[in-house]
């Protein structure tokens, strides 16, 4: 701001500040105007100075809102009763208490009953006390850098893997990754992991990924690349993150990711690009700096993945309403997922921007053993990691909990679970030693469906519903070819590639529907598998463009497809169906698909991704 503005604006405003402070204080001024001794409210972090924007998680006022500021918006940003007797900080003592009005009297423009002891009424006192750490998450005191006392350390080497500039492609959300060489000269331990921020306007969040070393076909790529969430099939293992307001990690000072002669050989780095503004001429080479030493420590690391794979929520009139999901680790599947005792060290909780409490619990035999997480109120841009010291004890036949709770949308599509800061997610990063007694890295469920069902070989081959899954996904297997065979024949016209909705069509779809493939949370697992092919996108889009009678109860975000809906025409196919002649023939003088042509599709296209990916 040049120094003339900056003269024009204090005059404009009648202080002798600078531009800056102006800036901050203007903007929010009329909100502490609002609140009994709104701009004398302290900052925790630092003695003597006020917090300037009372509901904002950081002192300036900017971006998003701490407890107190949630309930401040709900009432309307006013003072009233009911905010002034609430607890917004859990600390006991009533907002009114806090700000001076414990009666609950003052109006605006009046005089405080109270001018003195006054505190945050979004911050848990004593803030920094063990009852109120976990309330107090979101309070970011001391440097912004990452403190972890090995990095200093003479022995600690570091290597950084970014991007070479690259175009940020004009979508809303984009996943690139590039797979990098580790150190093979010796073995090492990776300790700490920090962000290389290029574009902080773009990048959503960063994934380092160690490939499996008995891969011999995993190799370095010279230029990032357009990915899905995986960068490679064999890359599968977490061992850095970084989100939207994190420092970096700095792991406990037993563990470490091996890397190395008998370690992770190959890294994958992928960064989520959000970029909702569509911009054209977008760069960014960002990416992570891994720190690592030769003094190699106690136990190997590893990072255990929990939560639920399908979100569906529907918008609701205001005040909108708060939705909850939840998903087990059973223990079923930590009995043999497990070969003896992990010890967790650390944990975040993700979600997006809908997200505003998650909790991550440990169940023993039943019963609670304790909250490994608890976001009261989480906040996407402020991610807090709890560390534990000691470490969490968790025993085969254990229990993990994982619920997220989210305000739903007012108007709009239902929000579902997706990559993009537009969808949701419900995840736990679980850090953990030794990782060697957990080899298979999550227990993440899609509905009811537990992955551990569909990966560990004591339940693979077994049914789910009454559905044997796993054969189903296979090309060959008679009931698929017989039910796309059946569906597309009297469904699809091949000479003009649409849906005939007739008599013959609705009776094919209510047959396979019976299916227990089909049906229910195992079916929703199904669908979700066969639109990733051409003739597995047919055959659902017919299944779901002639549903005239509605029989099917497959929500929103099942038929959701890359931008589009399956079966986006059945409102207008079903209302010619019933404004036409009864047909006089099985196919109503359509070209049907053969069953050999069908048998080719299936052969060729439905095999090599309908088998099991990590997904």
């Amino acid at each position: 701001m040049s120094s003339r503005k900056c003269l024009r604006e204090r005059v404009i405003h009648h202080v002798t500040v600078t531009c800056l402070v102006l800036q901050l204080t203007t903007a929010f001024k009329m909100f502490q105007e609002r609140l009994p001794n709104g701009d004398r409210v302290p900052n925790p972090c630092s003695h003597g100075d006020v917090w300037g924007g009372v509901g904002h998680l950081v002192p300036g006022g900017q971006g998003s809102r701490n407890p107190f500021g949630e309930d401040f918006h709900k009432e309307g940003k006013n003072w009233t009763q009911p905010l002034c007797l609430m607890d917004s900080d859990g600390d006991g003592r009533t907002n009114g208490e806090e700000l001076g009005d414990p009666k609950c009297v003052w109006n605006f423009g009046g005089q405080p009953q109270r001018t003195t002891n006054i505190t945050h009424p979004g911050v848990c006192d004593p803030w920094n006390s063990v009852q109120c750490q976990a309330r107090n998450g979101w309070l970011k005191c001391g440097s912004h850098e990452l403190h972890c006392p090995v990095i200093k350390k003479q022995s600690t080497r570091n290597l950084s893997f970014t991007f070479p500039e690259t175009r940020v492609p004009a979508r809303e959300t984009t996943y690139f990754c590039q797979l990098f060489d580790l150190p093979v000269d010796d073995d090492y331990h990776l300790v700490a992991t920090e962000p290389i921020l290029v574009n902080k306007e773009t990048v959503h969040h960063i994934l380092l990924f160690g490939c499996d070393p008995t891969d011999s076909e995993v190799e370095a790529t010279p230029e990032p690349f357009m990915c899905a969430m995986l960068a490679h099939r064999s890359c599968l293992d977490i061992i850095g993150t970084w989100t939207v307001g994190s420092q970096g990690d700095c792991l406990h000072n037993n563990v470490g990711f091996s890397i190395g002669k008998t370690g992770y050989r190959k890294a994958a780095l992928q960064i989520h690009w959000n970029n909702p503004r569509l911009l054209a001429n977008a760069t960014d080479a960002s990416g992570l700096k891994m720190y690592f030493t030769p003094s190699r420590r106690s136990y190997d690391a590893g990072m255990l993945l929990v939560g639920q794979e399908y979100l569906e929520i529907t918008p609701q009139p205001a005040p909108s309403p708060l939705v909850t999901f939840s998903q087990s680790c059973p223990g079923r599947c930590t009995r043999e997922m497990l070969t003896e005792p992990i010890f967790i060290t650390a944990t975040i909780n993700h979600m997006h921007y809908r997200g505003v409490s998650q909790r991550i619990e440990l169940y023993r035999n039943g019963s609670k053993v304790r909250d490994i997480t608890y976001d009261r109120f989480y906040h996407y841009d402020n991610p807090v990691i709890y560390s534990f010291n000691p470490p969490v004890e968790v025993r085969p036949g254990d229990e993990i909990r994982t619920t997220c709770v989210y305000k739903t949308p007012t108007s709009g599509n239902p929000m579902c679970f997706g990559d993009g800061t537009q969808d949701e997610m419900c995840y736990g990063f679980i850090t953990y030693y030794p990782k060697q007694n957990l080899p298979i890295p999550w227990c993440t469920a899609r509905k009811s469906v537990q992955k551990c069902d569909r990966y560990l070989p004591k339940f693979r081959n077994n049914s789910i519903d009454g559905c044997f899954w796993l054969a189903f996904l296979q090309a060959t297997n008679q009931d698929t070819i017989n039910i796309f065979t059946s569906v597309l024949g009297h469904c699809f016209d091949i000479a003009t590639g649409e849906n005939r909705c007739t008599d013959s069509c609705l009776s094919a779809i209510e047959a396979a529907r019976k299916h227990p493939c089909l049906s229910g949370d195992i079916g929703s697992y199904i669908i979700s598998k066969f639109r990733h092919t051409s003739i597995g996108f047919k055959f659902l889009n017919a299944l779901f463009t002639c549903d005239c009678e509605g029989r099917f109860d497959n929500g929103y975000c099942d038929k959701r497809y890359r931008g589009g809906i399956l079966g986006e025409g059945a409102q207008k196919m079903c209302a010619a169906r019933y404004t036409s002649i009864k047909t006089v023939s099985p196919y109503n003088g359509a070209q049907p698909l053969t069953s050999s042509t069908i048998l080719f599709f299936v052969s060729m296209s439905i095999i090599s991704v309908l088998l099991e990916t990590p997904s």
